[in-house]
């Protein structure tokens, strides 16, 4: 006999599921979630700690009105993969070359555009790995808004990177924007979308009397999604706390520290891959103009 569960005193006549339905799909659940874990259970878990080195320069040019240029330059070198290697110094990891253009709406927003991003990427790990060189293009629309935030200042930031990286090693093959010899499957997800978010409190540090800005800290986090062929997956995010100084009015200097961390799926390693890089930050922001 089923025994029924009835709306009480509504009126409609709507009928509730069984007990007997509402076990079945109950044990359905639990046999996909299951099914699910199993299915996981079949990937290994490695992680790994890489110490590196990061630099950024920024050149900045601001006109007279709401517009302003600027020319960044990454430079980005690597230990040895294995989490024991302190000389952060020892390999090439990146290097950037990527330009601005600015558009200042309001006071607190900005909206910017990198219209070519050119990014070199070493991808050597250890002593027992070869050199590898792969090569990337990148055009990066951003919005940005900047408020205050108790004595300092909180940053909003949304970034959209549309890349087209290459996928062989073109140390020994030229890179071609639209084709570098690959096969139709790799030339389709050659193109992916990277969806970025970053939230910074920027606020002085050392202050002797309130008109002193000299120095100040700041704290970012930044999580990452990518969209391409493969889906849509949370795969990097970027944690930095940093220590500046201005030394001139157009001049400021910042050294810190960035925690990497990213995830990787290799089907055919059946491997999920952890990663965490611990980066001494060093930047330098530069701007002339009007």
């Amino acid at each position: 006999m089923s025994i029924v569960l009835r709306k009480f005193n509504c009126g409609t006549g709507r009928i509730y599921p069984t007990i007997a339905q509402v076990v079945h799909r109950f044990l359905l659940v639990v046999w996909v979630f299951t099914a699910s874990t199993t299915y996981a259970q079949t990937y290994r878990d490695q992680v790994l700690n890489r110490t590196v080195f990061w630099s950024e320069v920024n050149l900045v040019y601001k006109t007279a009105g709401k517009w302003s240029f600027q020319l960044d330059h990454q430079y980005r070198r690597q230990a040895d993969d294995n989490g024991r290697d302190l000389n952060a110094f020892r390999y090439p990891l990146l290097q950037v070359f990527r330009p601005w253009i600015n558009y200042q709406l309001s006071p607190p927003v900005q909206v910017s555009l990198s219209p070519l991003g050119l990014w070199w990427n070493w991808g050597r790990v250890s002593p027992y790995q070869p050199l590898t060189f792969f090569q990337e293009i990148r055009i990066t629309p951003q919005l940005q808004i900047t408020k205050p935030l108790g004595n300092g200042q909180l940053i909003h930031r949304v970034r959209t990177e549309l890349r087209w990286a290459s996928r062989t090693d073109t140390l020994t093959r030229a890179y071609i924007f639209l084709s570098d010899g690959e096969s139709q499957q790799v030339l389709a997800d050659r193109f992916s979308l990277r969806l970025r978010t970053l939230a910074r409190w920027m606020k002085p540090a050392f202050k002797r009397d309130p008109t002193d800005n000299r120095w100040y800290s700041q704290l970012s986090i930044e999580p990452m999604l990518v969209v391409s062929a493969s889906g849509i997956r949370f795969d990097q995010q970027r944690t930095y706390l940093a220590l500046g100084r201005r030394i001139q009015k157009h001049l400021r200097l910042e050294v810190g520290y960035m925690n990497q961390f990213t995830f990787q799926r290799r089907e055919t390693d059946r491997l999920h891959l952890f990663r965490f890089n611990h980066g001494l930050h060093w930047y330098v922001y530069l701007e002339s103009g009007r």
